[in-house]
């Protein structure tokens, strides 16, 4: 019975199986969706960790991590390059105080109105006003090009993490049924 139980290292082959199809995906779609050089899809990768449990978990894999540029968070909510997200819709902006004020620590109409509104040096110098009265012939989107894959994906990993930790479970119940032993009373006739 035991021998049809699933292993860790075939716990970790599996979560490494979906993770890599995740990111295969994930490429997929900045391919054929995006115009870009592909650079984000190459720099995609999947980490699986692999923790320190008792002597039946031992290097489990207990988190799954995909790492990618900074940049590709601005892909996914179209935002970047002069691009705000207002609403959930992106849209050109410009910055309160632009790089020259800053460095002659100058002020504008702006940057005073949210000084006596309370906000820091630090929140108005990234603080971005939006324009939506400025119309552009160029309009970005937003791309789900890789928490879709994962909440498609997300059944088949809790299907994967149910089976190994309900075998693990059915692993302990049998080394307990192991120890128990059944004698038989004698009684006397």
């Amino acid at each position: 019975m035991d021998e049809q139980l699933m292993t860790v290292s075939e716990f970790n082959s599996q979560v490494m199986r979906w993770a890599m199809t995740v990111r295969r995906n994930a490429r997929e779609t900045l391919a054929s969706e995006t115009h870009g050089t592909g650079h984000l899809g190459q720099l995609l990768w999947q980490y699986v960790d692999k923790g320190k449990g008792d002597a039946n978990m031992e290097g489990a894999a207990y988190k799954v991590a995909f790492v990618f540029p900074r940049y590709g968070v601005f892909r996914a909510y179209g935002a970047g390059r002069g691009w705000v997200v207002r609403n959930g819709v992106p849209t050109r902006g410009f910055r309160a105080r632009s790089e020259k004020e800053i460095k002659q620590k100058r002020w504008n109409a702006y940057t005073n109105d949210l000084s006596s509104k309370g906000y820091t040096v630090r929140e108005i110098n990234r603080f971005k006003f939006y324009t939506p009265e400025k119309k552009s012939n160029k309009q970005r989107t937003p791309l789900d090009w890789i928490d879709r894959h994962i909440r498609m994906a997300a059944g088949t990993l809790a299907d994967i993490t149910a089976q190994f930790y309900g075998d693990q479970v059915m692993r302990k119940m049998l080394e307990a049924l192991d120890k128990l032993t059944v004698v038989k009373n004698k009684t006397t006739p």
